[in-house]
Protein backbone atom coordinates (compact mmCIF):
# COMPACT_ATOMS: atom_id res chain seq x y z
CA UNK A 1 0.00 0.00 0.00
CA UNK A 2 3.02 2.34 0.29
CA UNK A 3 2.81 3.37 -3.36
CA UNK A 4 -0.85 4.24 -2.84
CA UNK A 5 -0.69 6.27 0.35
CA UNK A 6 -0.70 9.58 -1.47
CA UNK A 7 -4.10 8.76 -2.95
CA UNK A 8 -7.38 9.00 -1.10
CA UNK A 9 -9.14 5.66 -0.70
CA UNK A 10 -12.82 5.63 -1.56
CA UNK A 11 -14.63 2.41 -0.58
CA UNK A 12 -17.90 1.84 -2.38
CA UNK A 13 -20.69 -0.32 -0.99
CA UNK A 14 -22.02 -3.27 -2.93
CA UNK A 15 -25.11 -1.28 -3.74
CA UNK A 16 -23.01 1.36 -5.46
CA UNK A 17 -21.15 -1.27 -7.45
CA UNK A 18 -24.41 -2.77 -8.63
CA UNK A 19 -26.12 0.47 -9.58
CA UNK A 20 -27.46 1.16 -13.06
CA UNK A 21 -24.82 2.97 -15.15
CA UNK A 22 -25.47 6.51 -16.34
CA UNK A 23 -26.96 6.24 -19.84
CA UNK A 24 -25.07 9.39 -20.83
CA UNK A 25 -21.70 7.71 -20.22
CA UNK A 26 -20.20 5.84 -23.17
CA UNK A 27 -18.49 2.89 -21.50
CA UNK A 28 -16.68 2.05 -24.75
CA UNK A 29 -14.89 5.44 -24.91
CA UNK A 30 -11.30 5.44 -23.68
CA UNK A 31 -10.47 8.53 -21.67
CA UNK A 32 -8.68 8.69 -18.32
CA UNK A 33 -6.80 5.42 -17.56
CA UNK A 34 -9.00 2.76 -15.96
CA UNK A 35 -9.05 -0.97 -15.35
CA UNK A 36 -10.82 -2.72 -18.23
CA UNK A 37 -10.15 -6.40 -17.55
CA UNK A 38 -8.18 -8.95 -15.54
CA UNK A 39 -6.55 -12.10 -16.90
CA UNK A 40 -5.61 -15.14 -14.81
CA UNK A 41 -2.79 -17.35 -16.11
CA UNK A 42 -3.69 -20.20 -16.22
CA UNK A 43 -7.41 -19.38 -16.00
CA UNK A 44 -8.35 -22.32 -13.76
CA UNK A 45 -6.27 -23.85 -10.95
CA UNK A 46 -6.86 -25.85 -7.79
CA UNK A 47 -6.49 -24.37 -4.28
CA UNK A 48 -2.84 -23.95 -3.34
CA UNK A 49 -1.64 -23.67 -6.93
CA UNK A 50 0.03 -20.51 -8.23
CA UNK A 51 -1.66 -18.15 -10.68
CA UNK A 52 -0.44 -14.99 -12.37
CA UNK A 53 -2.87 -12.07 -12.53
CA UNK A 54 -2.54 -9.36 -15.17
CA UNK A 55 -4.60 -6.17 -15.31
CA UNK A 56 -5.58 -4.34 -18.48
CA UNK A 57 -5.15 -0.70 -17.44
CA UNK A 58 -5.71 1.61 -20.39
CA UNK A 59 -6.80 5.07 -21.44
CA UNK A 60 -6.90 7.34 -24.46
CA UNK A 61 -3.19 6.76 -25.13
CA UNK A 62 -3.57 2.98 -25.10
CA UNK A 63 -2.54 0.15 -22.80
CA UNK A 64 -0.25 1.19 -19.95
CA UNK A 65 2.72 -1.02 -19.07
CA UNK A 66 2.67 -0.12 -15.36
CA UNK A 67 0.01 0.67 -12.76
CA UNK A 68 -0.07 0.51 -8.91
CA UNK A 69 -2.92 -1.98 -8.71
CA UNK A 70 -3.30 -3.48 -5.23
CA UNK A 71 -4.34 -7.16 -5.39
CA UNK A 72 -5.81 -9.35 -2.66
CA UNK A 73 -7.90 -12.47 -2.20
CA UNK A 74 -11.17 -12.14 -0.32
CA UNK A 75 -11.70 -14.87 2.29
CA UNK A 76 -15.17 -13.84 3.49
CA UNK A 77 -18.27 -15.86 2.69
CA UNK A 78 -21.40 -13.79 2.15
CA UNK A 79 -23.65 -13.96 5.23
CA UNK A 80 -27.11 -15.36 4.54
CA UNK A 81 -28.78 -12.10 5.60
CA UNK A 82 -26.55 -9.91 3.44
CA UNK A 83 -27.62 -8.77 0.00
CA UNK A 84 -25.30 -8.58 -2.98
CA UNK A 85 -23.17 -11.10 -4.87
CA UNK A 86 -20.31 -11.23 -2.33
CA UNK A 87 -19.60 -10.19 1.22
CA UNK A 88 -19.18 -6.49 1.87
CA UNK A 89 -15.92 -7.40 3.64
CA UNK A 90 -14.43 -8.10 0.21
CA UNK A 91 -14.35 -4.36 -0.44
CA UNK A 92 -12.23 -3.52 2.58
CA UNK A 93 -8.71 -2.15 2.20
CA UNK A 94 -7.38 -4.54 4.84
CA UNK A 95 -8.70 -6.83 7.54
CA UNK A 96 -9.23 -10.48 8.41
CA UNK A 97 -11.09 -11.09 5.14
CA UNK A 98 -8.29 -9.67 2.96
CA UNK A 99 -5.24 -11.76 1.98
CA UNK A 100 -2.78 -9.47 0.14
CA UNK A 101 -1.15 -10.72 -3.06
CA UNK A 102 0.96 -7.77 -4.23
CA UNK A 103 1.03 -4.41 -5.99
CA UNK A 104 1.61 -3.81 -9.69
CA UNK A 105 0.14 -4.40 -13.12
CA UNK A 106 0.91 -8.14 -12.82
CA UNK A 107 1.32 -10.24 -9.67
CA UNK A 108 1.52 -13.90 -8.69
CA UNK A 109 -0.30 -15.64 -5.86
CA UNK A 110 -1.22 -19.09 -4.62
CA UNK A 111 -4.98 -19.63 -4.64
CA UNK A 112 -6.12 -19.93 -0.98
CA UNK A 113 -6.29 -23.55 0.13
CA UNK A 114 -9.72 -22.98 1.67
CA UNK A 115 -11.23 -21.63 -1.59
CA UNK A 116 -13.38 -24.71 -2.28
CA UNK A 117 -14.72 -24.58 1.30
CA UNK A 118 -15.44 -20.86 1.25
CA UNK A 119 -16.75 -20.49 -2.31
CA UNK A 120 -17.15 -24.03 -3.63
CA UNK A 121 -18.89 -27.37 -3.12
CA UNK A 122 -17.13 -28.45 0.07
CA UNK A 123 -18.75 -28.04 3.52
CA UNK A 124 -17.92 -24.51 4.73
CA UNK A 125 -16.14 -23.75 8.00
CA UNK A 126 -18.39 -22.99 10.95
CA UNK A 127 -18.69 -19.37 12.07
CA UNK A 128 -19.55 -18.58 15.70
CA UNK A 129 -22.97 -16.98 15.95
CA UNK A 130 -23.92 -17.95 12.37
CA UNK A 131 -26.18 -20.82 11.25
CA UNK A 132 -24.44 -23.86 9.81
CA UNK A 133 -23.54 -22.92 6.26
CA UNK A 134 -24.12 -24.87 3.09
CA UNK A 135 -21.90 -25.28 0.03
CA UNK A 136 -22.08 -22.57 -2.62
CA UNK A 137 -24.25 -23.27 -5.65
CA UNK A 138 -22.31 -23.66 -8.91
CA UNK A 139 -22.63 -21.12 -11.71
CA UNK A 140 -24.28 -21.93 -15.05
CA UNK A 141 -21.14 -23.74 -16.22
CA UNK A 142 -21.08 -25.92 -13.10
CA UNK A 143 -18.03 -24.13 -11.69
CA UNK A 144 -17.01 -21.97 -8.74
CA UNK A 145 -15.06 -18.74 -8.37
CA UNK A 146 -12.71 -17.08 -5.89
CA UNK A 147 -13.20 -13.31 -5.43
CA UNK A 148 -10.27 -10.99 -6.12
CA UNK A 149 -10.25 -7.49 -4.61
CA UNK A 150 -8.33 -4.77 -6.43
CA UNK A 151 -7.67 -1.20 -5.36
CA UNK A 152 -7.52 0.81 -8.59
CA UNK A 153 -6.19 4.38 -9.00
CA UNK A 154 -8.86 6.78 -10.25
CA UNK A 155 -7.39 10.27 -10.42
CA UNK A 156 -6.69 11.34 -6.84
CA UNK A 157 -8.76 8.47 -5.42
CA UNK A 158 -8.59 4.71 -5.16
CA UNK A 159 -11.63 2.65 -5.97
CA UNK A 160 -12.16 -1.05 -5.20
CA UNK A 161 -13.00 -3.46 -7.99
CA UNK A 162 -14.09 -7.08 -7.70
CA UNK A 163 -13.14 -9.82 -10.11
CA UNK A 164 -13.54 -13.58 -9.91
CA UNK A 165 -11.20 -16.40 -10.90
CA UNK A 166 -12.34 -19.95 -11.50
CA UNK A 167 -11.44 -22.62 -8.93
CA UNK A 168 -10.86 -26.26 -9.87
CA UNK A 169 -13.08 -27.97 -7.28
CA UNK A 170 -15.00 -31.21 -7.16
CA UNK A 171 -18.76 -31.75 -7.42
CA UNK A 172 -21.59 -31.07 -4.99
CA UNK A 173 -24.24 -33.73 -4.45
CA UNK A 174 -22.57 -36.36 -6.64
CA UNK A 175 -21.94 -40.01 -5.83
CA UNK A 176 -18.41 -41.36 -5.70
CA UNK A 177 -18.82 -42.95 -9.13
CA UNK A 178 -20.15 -39.69 -10.61
CA UNK A 179 -17.27 -37.73 -9.08
CA UNK A 180 -14.70 -40.17 -10.46
CA UNK A 181 -16.22 -39.97 -13.96
CA UNK A 182 -16.22 -36.17 -13.79
CA UNK A 183 -12.61 -36.01 -12.60
CA UNK A 184 -11.50 -38.32 -15.42
CA UNK A 185 -13.27 -36.35 -18.16
CA UNK A 186 -13.31 -32.72 -17.04
CA UNK A 187 -10.65 -30.50 -18.63
CA UNK A 188 -9.65 -27.24 -16.97
CA UNK A 189 -10.25 -24.09 -18.94
CA UNK A 190 -7.66 -23.02 -21.50
CA UNK A 191 -7.12 -19.29 -21.97
CA UNK A 192 -8.82 -17.93 -25.11
CA UNK A 193 -6.87 -16.19 -27.83
CA UNK A 194 -7.61 -13.58 -30.48
CA UNK A 195 -6.42 -15.04 -33.76
CA UNK A 196 -6.87 -11.84 -35.76
CA UNK A 197 -8.36 -8.37 -35.52
CA UNK A 198 -9.55 -7.07 -38.88
CA UNK A 199 -10.88 -3.80 -40.28
CA UNK A 200 -13.48 -4.15 -43.03
CA UNK A 201 -13.97 -1.06 -45.23
CA UNK A 202 -17.30 -0.09 -46.78
CA UNK A 203 -16.11 -1.39 -50.15
CA UNK A 204 -15.40 -4.83 -48.66
CA UNK A 205 -11.62 -4.52 -48.36
CA UNK A 206 -10.27 -6.37 -45.32
CA UNK A 207 -7.15 -5.18 -43.52
CA UNK A 208 -5.57 -7.11 -40.67
CA UNK A 209 -4.69 -4.84 -37.75
CA UNK A 210 -1.23 -6.01 -36.72
CA UNK A 211 -0.08 -5.49 -33.11
CA UNK A 212 2.28 -2.54 -32.85
CA UNK A 213 1.40 -1.18 -36.29
CA UNK A 214 -0.74 1.83 -37.23
CA UNK A 215 -3.33 1.36 -39.98
CA UNK A 216 -4.73 4.21 -42.09
CA UNK A 217 -8.48 4.71 -42.55
CA UNK A 218 -10.60 7.48 -44.19
CA UNK A 219 -12.10 10.02 -41.81
CA UNK A 220 -15.84 9.79 -41.22
CA UNK A 221 -16.08 6.29 -42.71
CA UNK A 222 -18.27 3.62 -41.13
CA UNK A 223 -16.09 0.54 -40.89
CA UNK A 224 -16.52 -2.88 -39.32
CA UNK A 225 -14.09 -4.34 -36.80
CA UNK A 226 -13.96 -8.12 -36.75
CA UNK A 227 -12.34 -10.23 -34.03
CA UNK A 228 -11.51 -13.87 -34.79
CA UNK A 229 -10.58 -16.69 -32.43
CA UNK A 230 -9.48 -20.31 -33.06
CA UNK A 231 -12.05 -22.91 -34.08
CA UNK A 232 -12.44 -25.74 -31.56
CA UNK A 233 -13.48 -29.24 -32.71
CA UNK A 234 -17.07 -30.42 -32.36
CA UNK A 235 -15.82 -33.91 -31.53
CA UNK A 236 -12.57 -35.22 -30.11
CA UNK A 237 -10.12 -36.89 -32.48
CA UNK A 238 -7.03 -38.71 -31.32
CA UNK A 239 -3.90 -37.15 -32.77
CA UNK A 240 -5.15 -33.55 -33.07
CA UNK A 241 -2.97 -32.37 -30.17
CA UNK A 242 -5.93 -31.59 -27.91
CA UNK A 243 -6.98 -33.75 -24.96
CA UNK A 244 -10.77 -33.46 -25.04
CA UNK A 245 -13.51 -34.60 -22.69
CA UNK A 246 -14.02 -37.86 -24.62
CA UNK A 247 -10.33 -38.81 -24.62
CA UNK A 248 -8.19 -40.40 -21.92
CA UNK A 249 -4.57 -41.40 -21.50
CA UNK A 250 -5.59 -44.96 -22.33
CA UNK A 251 -7.66 -44.14 -25.43
CA UNK A 252 -5.38 -41.41 -26.78
CA UNK A 253 -1.93 -41.36 -25.18
CA UNK A 254 -0.55 -39.03 -27.87
CA UNK A 255 -2.94 -36.24 -26.81
CA UNK A 256 -3.46 -36.92 -23.11
CA UNK A 257 -0.25 -38.39 -21.67
CA UNK A 258 1.37 -35.02 -21.12
CA UNK A 259 0.24 -33.67 -17.70
CA UNK A 260 0.53 -30.15 -19.12
CA UNK A 261 -1.70 -30.92 -22.11
CA UNK A 262 -3.76 -27.88 -23.05
CA UNK A 263 -7.08 -27.45 -24.75
CA UNK A 264 -8.34 -25.21 -27.51
CA UNK A 265 -7.92 -21.42 -27.35
CA UNK A 266 -11.42 -20.80 -28.68
CA UNK A 267 -14.92 -21.75 -27.51
CA UNK A 268 -14.12 -25.09 -25.88
CA UNK A 269 -16.37 -28.03 -25.17
CA UNK A 270 -16.52 -28.59 -21.42
CA UNK A 271 -18.20 -30.94 -19.01
CA UNK A 272 -20.68 -30.03 -16.27
CA UNK A 273 -22.70 -32.14 -13.86
CA UNK A 274 -26.48 -31.69 -14.08
CA UNK A 275 -27.77 -32.36 -10.58
CA UNK A 276 -31.37 -32.66 -11.79
CA UNK A 277 -30.73 -35.43 -14.31
CA UNK A 278 -27.59 -36.69 -12.53
CA UNK A 279 -25.80 -36.74 -15.85
CA UNK A 280 -22.54 -35.36 -17.17
CA UNK A 281 -23.45 -32.88 -19.90
CA UNK A 282 -21.15 -31.58 -22.64
CA UNK A 283 -21.57 -27.86 -23.38
CA UNK A 284 -19.68 -25.34 -25.47
CA UNK A 285 -18.46 -22.05 -24.04
CA UNK A 286 -20.07 -18.80 -25.07
CA UNK A 287 -17.77 -15.90 -25.99
CA UNK A 288 -18.24 -12.24 -24.97
CA UNK A 289 -16.37 -9.23 -26.33
CA UNK A 290 -16.01 -5.69 -25.00
CA UNK A 291 -14.97 -2.93 -27.44
CA UNK A 292 -13.15 0.30 -26.59
CA UNK A 293 -11.89 3.25 -28.67
CA UNK A 294 -10.32 6.60 -27.84
CA UNK A 295 -12.36 8.33 -30.56
CA UNK A 296 -15.24 7.55 -32.92
CA UNK A 297 -18.23 5.49 -31.78
CA UNK A 298 -19.09 1.81 -31.75
CA UNK A 299 -22.52 0.44 -32.63
CA UNK A 300 -22.42 -1.66 -29.46
CA UNK A 301 -20.23 -1.67 -26.37
CA UNK A 302 -20.59 -5.46 -26.10
CA UNK A 303 -21.03 -8.28 -28.59
CA UNK A 304 -20.84 -12.04 -28.29
CA UNK A 305 -21.50 -15.53 -29.57
CA UNK A 306 -23.54 -18.12 -27.66
CA UNK A 307 -22.40 -21.69 -27.16
CA UNK A 308 -25.06 -22.85 -29.64
CA UNK A 309 -23.62 -20.80 -32.50
CA UNK A 310 -20.94 -22.27 -34.76
CA UNK A 311 -19.12 -18.96 -35.17
CA UNK A 312 -15.49 -18.06 -34.55
CA UNK A 313 -15.82 -14.31 -35.05
CA UNK A 314 -17.73 -11.30 -33.82
CA UNK A 315 -18.19 -7.95 -35.58
CA UNK A 316 -18.92 -4.41 -34.45
CA UNK A 317 -19.52 -1.26 -36.43
CA UNK A 318 -17.24 1.73 -35.80
CA UNK A 319 -17.90 5.26 -37.07
CA UNK A 320 -14.56 7.00 -37.49
CA UNK A 321 -14.18 10.66 -36.47
CA UNK A 322 -14.49 13.39 -39.08
CA UNK A 323 -11.27 15.17 -38.10
CA UNK A 324 -7.85 13.66 -38.86
CA UNK A 325 -6.46 11.98 -35.75
CA UNK A 326 -4.92 8.82 -34.38
CA UNK A 327 -7.04 6.58 -32.20
CA UNK A 328 -6.59 3.49 -30.08
CA UNK A 329 -8.88 0.46 -30.29
CA UNK A 330 -8.92 -2.30 -27.64
CA UNK A 331 -10.93 -5.52 -27.81
CA UNK A 332 -11.36 -7.74 -24.74
CA UNK A 333 -12.47 -11.34 -25.31
CA UNK A 334 -13.79 -13.53 -22.49
CA UNK A 335 -14.96 -17.13 -22.53
CA UNK A 336 -17.81 -18.43 -20.38
CA UNK A 337 -15.51 -20.06 -17.82
CA UNK A 338 -13.64 -16.88 -16.98
CA UNK A 339 -10.70 -16.91 -19.37
CA UNK A 340 -9.77 -13.54 -20.86
CA UNK A 341 -7.45 -11.98 -23.44
CA UNK A 342 -7.22 -8.68 -25.31
CA UNK A 343 -5.77 -7.01 -28.38
CA UNK A 344 -4.78 -3.39 -29.00
CA UNK A 345 -4.70 -1.69 -32.42
CA UNK A 346 -4.05 1.85 -33.67
CA UNK A 347 -5.77 3.69 -36.51
CA UNK A 348 -4.63 6.84 -38.30
CA UNK A 349 -7.70 8.69 -39.56
CA UNK A 350 -6.75 10.73 -42.66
Amino acid sequence: MDVLRHLRVVVLGLGALACVPDVEIDESRLGAPRLLAVRAEPPEVAPGQVQRYVGLFAGADGVLDAAPLDWAYCLARKPLAELGPVSGACLEVEGDAIAPIGVGLAVEGALPRESCRLFGPEPPPTVPGEPIGRPVDPDVTGGYTQPLRLLVPDGAEIRPSLFEVRIACGLFGATQAESVAYTQRYRRNTAPGIEALELVHQDGRVVTLEPGATTSAPRGEQVTLRARWPACPDADACGDGLCGIDETRASCPDDCSDPAAVGCAGAERFLRFDLGTRALVADRESVRLAWYASDGSFEAARTGVSGDEALTLSENGLTLPEAPTELVVIVVLRDERGGATWREARLRVE
